[in-house]
């Protein structure tokens, strides 16, 4: 028996959100799924002054917040990888992003004495997190968490619940950069969902890779993906809270594969270290995660573990 196949895609969080559903009752589920993003993307959100997460930066140095139980999650879960000072990874970065705003007109290069100000901002392990309440307080004013590197995975993982949930075993959900398969295409012969790794050094549709993915997330993180230009020097979003300028590194970007989605937001940005090399060193291992790293040179490398097929050449340039 063939499933009908509904699709839908719509823009939210800055980003186009594709999803695709094999299900007698899709439409429905797209529907509901349409209304858990906006329900996300309300309440986690740094860019609106009420979202539910405002309301924590807002207080921060005076009272603590209570939040609901999935921002308190994500919140525990962000700073637990955030203390790990080998990786870029950092939630309580906000107050470094905000003062760079890339991706919005008023980007800017800040000063240096701006920057140095703003670091001491940047500490994970002033977030104090109260089990018993699902409360979090910063304990230094003018602190800020900014999920931006962790919340699109945890959304894509809760939608993907949910129609798992309703009966759903072929899917396809994608988040920008992040995609999330449940099962296997129906039209696949190789019972995978395929999907391709941009050429971070070309134009957009150049895929470097094809990966089979069969329940399976793919995360992408890129220093091509957000940026502007000042006095002839391109600077990415991708900041580095020990120096609150951009990463440097020779890593133009960076793929993860994991079960989770989350996880694979977590680790395409803290596997963002001053190398590929290192970054696939790394990533090698830890368990669950499978890895490809382009160089800005062209170089691919990926995981012990990872299974793609080549479109063109083991070689961008």
């Amino acid at each position: 028996m063939t499933m009908n196949r509904y699709s839908a895609r719509f823009e939210m969080m800055g980003t186009f959100i594709d999803l695709v559903v094999h299900h007698q009752n899709g439409e429905q589920l797209i529907k509901e799924a349409y209304v858990q993003l906006k329900d996300y993307a309300t309440r986690f959100t740094v860019n609106q002054a009420d979202s539910e997460l405002m309301r924590v930066n807002q207080s921060a140095g005076i009272a603590p917040v209570v939040v609901a139980p999935d921002l308190f999650e994500l919140i525990k879960l962000g700073q637990c990888y955030s203390e790990d000072i080998r990786t870029p990874f950092n939630i309580a970065i906000g107050p470094v992003v905000k003062t760079w705003r890339i991706g919005f007109q008023a980007a800017t290069v800040p000063s240096q004495e701006l920057i140095h100000e703003k670091l001491a901002l940047v500490d994970p392990t002033q977030i104090m997190l109260n089990e018993q309440e699902h409360s979090v307080f910063l304990r230094q004013t003018g602190m800020e968490i900014d999920l931006g590197a962790i919340a699109k995975g945890y959304f894509a993982d809760q939608v993907k619940q949910r129609l798992i949930d309703a009966g759903v075993t072929s899917g396809f959900i994608s988040l920008g950069g992040n995609v999330l398969t449940i099962g296997h295409s129906p039209n696949n012969p190789h019972q995978a969902w395929n999907v391709g790794i941009q050429n971070p050094l070309s134009q957009r549709g150049d895929v470097i890779r094809v990966v089979p993915l069969q329940g399976m997330s793919m995360v992408t993180s890129g220093i091509n993906e957000r940026f502007f230009e000042s006095n002839g020097q391109r600077y990415h979003h991708l900041l580095d809270g020990k120096t609150g300028m951009p990463i440097a590194t020779d890593i133009a970007s960076l793929t993860v594969v994991s079960k989770r989605s989350v996880d694979g937001e977590i680790w395409s940005t803290a596997g963002f270290l001053p190398s590929a090399v290192q970054s696939i060193r790394y990533l090698n291992a830890i368990e669950g995660i499978e890895a490809v790293a382009i160089s800005l040179q062209g170089e691919v490398m990926t995981t012990n573990g990872f299974i793609g097929h080549e479109r063109a050449t083991d070689s961008v340039k």
